[in-house]
């Protein structure tokens, strides 16, 4: 009888009907949470037996993932009376906040009754990333989804267990002004993407609320502004005792481990860095996981000076030449417009481009000279046989948009133009341009006439050029949290942006020549005559009656 009844209660226990015999797998627990290497034995059973990967494979972790769960699920030294508080750094795409959502699940099947799980991050979409994991973790597992009383998608999301563990999910945004979790206090609390939470939120809110538990205190994402939370847990010695920090790299998620395989490998990173450029404020914070300042170089000044080409000069007017593009930036009233021109070459492993003219139009007292800039734009691309002329039509720019439109139409040859409208934002039209050009200058794409071999008066103008893209910054609004690029007050952009836009219309666009409307496909068979060819889409009514006539040979 006695048998009977304990195989009762640990049946109820596994369950979670009776969540209150649940108490012997606490126990087991806690015994694991003090020592890292009992943990990572836990852990990976737990995976092995309840959890699956995308594939529908027993899953199993990279080191970089293990490495967060078990530190997030353990003591600081092994001691229950200290507080677990973990600041992480990982890279995009290397796998922290599916982690995480491990962590939570193992977590809650060993503490159900009547904990209070919190994930928080600073948008509804990021919050339910980790939440939507754990959702899957139970639902895809009949067993794990025994365990669980109700699962909630809207008005206050969240996951109730049987025995009244609830999982909750929030955004902190200055929308909300952090209300979701003001007057909670969860006995575990993870934070998604940390950085990007305002500070003054997150002091006033967050913090105050993982004390009275002693609740494990996690916070994970990628660098962003110094002037926040997360860049004090890591490198301010205030916190050196109570954070422990872990900040991984790209070159840590590439190692596979017992895993199936990593996110990405070196030749992806190879690749992605060359696009971004290695001293970009992009990949720094990504990938390298670094904290930079909010001022930062776009581009290398060496890797600059590397496009200057001994033996080459500036080439005469009055020629053609082959896939010639002229970039223009158009000035304001204190702004030079610069027009630069460009010859695109093919060499044995690739297209490069070459500076073959620049010109600058400083602006008189009053502004500039609309009529005189349009003409000269004109002469310049006539004189060199331009087959693009490609326009910042950006402000001022789009004021005389419509002119050169139809300038180019009239020439003979005609030019194909573009109007090219700079926007801002990490993911805007500049920011991808710039980062193209960085990725030109790297890989030896752009060539620039060496000043040492020019006349004085061309001399300064690519010295110019050469001083316009060092002092090119990234600037970081601490804000919105988003970058732009700016010139330093005081000085201008004006020939950074004119080869900017060059470029792309050089080495991003397919040649002026090629055009998919012009490709006819001869294809075998009786062609129908164009009495019959009808749009794809039509109001009209079509007789579908048989031709009998055309049935008569058969």
């Amino acid at each position: 009888m006695t048998a009977i009844k304990n195989e009762k209660n640990l049946k109820n226990a596994i369950s979670g009907f009776a969540a209150h015999d649940s108490r012997s797998l606490e126990k087991i627990f806690e015994i694991c949470r003090t020592d890292e290497k009992k943990m990572t034995l836990l852990l990976r059973a737990f995976c092995e037996a309840y959890l699956i990967d995308n594939k529908q494979r027993p899953l199993k972790l990279r080191p970089l993932q293990e490495q967060i769960i078990v530190k997030s699920l353990t003591y600081p030294s092994g001691d229950p009376t200290k507080h677990r508080k973990l600041a992480i750094l990982a890279p995009r795409g290397s796998g922290k906040s599916f982690a995480l959502s491990v962590a939570v699940c193992i977590y809650m099947f060993f503490n159900r009754f009547r904990d209070l799980i919190f994930i928080l991050a600073p948008s509804e979409d990021q919050a339910s990333l980790i939440f939507n994991y754990c959702y899957r973790h139970f639902a895809d597992n009949p067993f794990l989804n025994g365990l669980i009383d109700h699962y909630r998608f809207h008005n206050k999301p969240n996951i109730t267990m049987k025995g009244g563990t609830i999982l909750r999910r929030a955004p902190l945004a200055p929308s909300n002004q952090g209300q979701a979790i003001r007057g909670q206090h969860p006995t575990f609390c993870v934070v998604d993407e940390s950085p990007l939470i305002d500070d003054r939120l997150f002091v006033d809110n967050v913090e105050p609320a993982v004390v009275s538990n002693k609740a494990p205190f996690i916070n994970l994402g990628t660098p962003k502004s110094k002037e926040n939370h997360m860049w004090r847990y890591l490198y301010d010695d205030a916190f050196e005792k109570s954070f422990e920090r872990m900040v991984y790299t790209w070159r840590d998620a590439v190692k596979a481990g017992r895993a199936y395989s990593p996110p990405y490998n070196d030749e992806d990173m190879a690749e992605k860095m060359m696009e971004w450029g290695e001293d970009s404020i992009y990949w720094r914070t990504e990938y390298e996981c670094e904290f930079v300042e909010s001022v930062s170089n776009i581009f290398n000044p060496e890797l600059l000076k590397g496009c200057f080409t001994q033996g080459m000069a500036f080439v005469e007017a009055g020629k053609n030449y082959p896939n010639c593009v002229v970039g223009v930036d158009i000035g304001k009233s204190v702004n030079s417009t610069v027009i630069s021109v460009w010859s695109t070459s093919k060499d044995s492993d690739a297209n490069r481009a070459n500076l073959i003219y620049i010109e600058e139009i400083s602006p008189k007292t009053g502004g500039h000279d609309i009529p005189y800039q349009r003409k000269r734009i004109m002469d310049v691309a006539s004189d060199y046989g331009a087959e693009r002329v490609i326009i910042d039509a950006t402000g001022i720019g789009g004021a005389i948009e419509q002119e050169i439109r139809l300038a180019c139409i009239e020439h003979k040859p005609q030019i194909h133009f573009i109007p090219f409208i700079f926007t801002g934002g990490p993911r805007g039209t500049k920011t991808q341009v710039y980062r193209d050009y960085v990725s030109y200058i790297q890989q030896g794409l752009v060539r620039v006439p060496h000043p040492d071999g020019l006349e004085p008066p061309q001399a300064r103008l690519v010295n110019k050029w050469l001083r316009e893209h060092i002092d090119l910054e990234y600037v970081m609004d601490a804000a919105n949290k988003t970058e732009r690029i700016a010139a330093p007050d005081g000085k201008h952009d004006d020939y950074c942006d004119s080869c900017a836009i060059a470029l792309h219309a050089s080495l991003a666009m397919l040649p002026s020549g090629s055009s998919f409307a012009s490709v006819n496909i001869q294809q075998s068979g009786q062609r129908r005559a164009s009495s019959e060819r009808r749009a794809i889409f039509t109001t009209t009514r079509h007789n579908r009656n048989l031709n009998k006539g055309r049935l008569s040979g058969i």
